[in-house]
């Protein structure tokens, strides 16, 4: 059976050499239970810069005596009870970007977006942002850009969506990895724009990126039948 990890990094940037300064996860039960709680910061081996601490507030100095990741999953857990072995399902808001550093230290079978959930049940909210839905939905209060404070809002983000929706996780990663109809071009120079109302030729060329997000390209292949 899988395991369920709600997960959340904080990092040196966003690009793809970034690398981890925090870490923490609770691990659910079917339930959505909290059955277990990992934190620490990480060592990230490089130097993090000030933009990345305005962030989240993580500094050289507070990460010097830190274990690194590597240390972190092959030292500090393989002695504990709960260390991270199995089959997981990670669960993270735009949890792309955490299963991207924890991937390569334990099994990732499946993931859950909360950002996509929400913006399937809430289309109409102002934002998606985890804080913004913190405090539109009453959720709990963890510090933002926070690794221990974003999972603890991440997990009652996720218990609210199962309320909503009224079916199990399970039935959660079938309904997150489902294309979301987008209706407007959300970047660059037709932003704004209907995406029925968009240039052929932009539309082919959005449709030649490699990188096109998924639920742009579906709305634009389904505009196209």
């Amino acid at each position: 059976m899988q395991r369920i990890l709600v997960a959340d990094v904080e990092t040196t940037g966003v690009t793809t050499d970034a690398k981890v300064v925090e870490l923490a996860w609770v691990e659910l039960n079917e339930d959505l239970d909290v059955i277990d709680r990992r934190y620490s910061l990480i060592d990230p081996g490089i130097h993090i810069p000030a933009s990345a601490s305005g962030v989240h507030g993580i500094t050289n100095m507070d990460v010097a005596e830190a274990p690194t990741i590597e240390e972190f999953f092959n030292i500090v857990l393989p002695g504990e009870e709960g260390s991270v072995d199995g089959d997981i399902l990670l669960v993270g808001h735009n949890v792309g970007f955490d299963r991207r550093f924890l991937a390569p230290h334990m099994n990732v079978t499946q993931e859950l977006c909360t950002l996509r959930l929400a913006r399937r049940i809430w289309p109409d909210m102002e934002n998606h942002k985890l804080s913004t839905l913190m405090y539109a939905l009453e959720l709990k209060r963890g510090k933002s850009h926070s690794a221990e404070g974003d999972v603890d809002t991440c997990h009652d983000l996720l218990c609210k969506i199962r309320g909503e929706a009224q079916v199990g996780v399970r039935d959660l990663v079938i309904i997150a990895n489902a294309p979301i109809e987008v209706a407007k071009m959300p970047f660059g120079k037709h932003r704004g724009v209907e995406l029925s109302l968009l240039p052929n030729s932009y539309v082919s060329w959005l449709l030649g990126l490699d990188n096109l997000d998924k639920d742009i390209r579906a709305s634009l292949e389904k505009l196209r039948q």
